[in-house]
């Protein structure tokens, strides 16, 4: 839940305060689990949600929004990012998932009393990554970007076909994904797929993808790649063309794309030359 609180939080410094997921999750909350939660709990968590989406179009904006605002301010809004991010859960799992705290609110409680109920370690966990996001760290360069250069929240044409997806930023050509995590070193096989699959979703190059990468918010690193140099990496054997019409054609059942050509007709990609021999982490220097 910290990962897409700063994931949020990150959105409305870049101008796109609510997305799809959170306006689909308020929506959502009608399906229970099983009889959890209770009814009146349901109609209170959905009202709430509908003050929540409005308070949270005031920080719409082209330009966007500091990395770090007034210390009262800054807390109300961490504490909203983290009640939207429930929501965005009950988007993710089409419904409740018993554990969401938000199915624990008091049955007529408003919005400000469940945003008093996010703990406090949450607003000064996010305090600390968003000061690393400001200085020294790259995000308030990327922040800057004309606003035609700066998308959050990016569905791709291929989205659909593995329920939803969306990735989180696409800033000047660059699919980004924010990762929370305090051990950045045990990354891995997971979370390049989950790049190299949005990439592939993207099967008519509607964002001129160039490269992709991943932003460290607990350590302010961005780590970077083209696609050429991606693809060598993950021991691609077809172009990027190629295996988004694969990938398709995959996802469709062969109702679109075109399958891949047969094994002794593929090629590895070659790999960067700067690429070392051995390769145990891509994180080992990171602090």
């Amino acid at each position: 839940m910290l990962g897409h609180t700063i994931d949020h939080r990150l959105r409305i410094s870049l101008g796109a305060p609510t997305g799809q997921p959170i306006k689909e999750g308020v929506v959502r909350a009608a399906i229970d689990d099983d009889g959890w939660p209770a009814p009146d709990v349901i109609s209170t968590v959905q009202a709430a949600g509908a003050v929540l989406l409005k308070e949270l179009e005031q920080y719409e904006s082209s330009d966007g929004q500091p990395l770090a605002l007034d210390s009262e301010t800054e807390e109300r809004l961490v504490r909203l990012c983290h009640v939207a991010s429930s929501f965005e859960a009950i988007f993710c799992h089409v419904g409740w998932v018993r554990g969401n705290s938000l199915g624990s609110s008091r049955p007529g409680a408003t919005l400000d009393e469940i945003v008093d109920a996010v703990p406090a370690y949450v607003v000064d966990d996010i305090r600390q990554q968003m000061a690393l996001a400001a200085h020294p760290g790259p995000f308030d360069g990327l922040r800057q970007l004309p606003a035609a250069q700066r998308v959050c929240g990016p569905v791709f044409d291929g989205s659909l076909h593995v329920g939803g997806a969306d990735a989180d930023f696409i800033l000047r050509g660059q699919l980004i994904d924010c990762k929370a995590t305090i051990r950045p070193e045990r990354m891995g096989r997971a979370e390049l797929y989950q790049l190299a699959g949005y990439l592939l979703l993207d099967y008519s190059d509607s964002y001129s993808i160039e490269s992709v990468g991943l932003y460290l918010s607990r350590q302010g690193a961005l780590i970077v790649w083209n696609v050429a140099d991606f693809l060598g990496f993950m021991g691609a054997q077809l172009e990027l063309p190629d295996l988004r019409a694969a990938c398709r054609y995959a996802l469709t059942d062969g109702a679109a794309g075109t399958p891949p050509p047969p094994e002794d007709q593929r090629r590895p990609l070659p790999r960067p030359r700067n690429a070392p021999p051995v390769q145990d982490t891509l994180f080992g220097d990171l602090p």
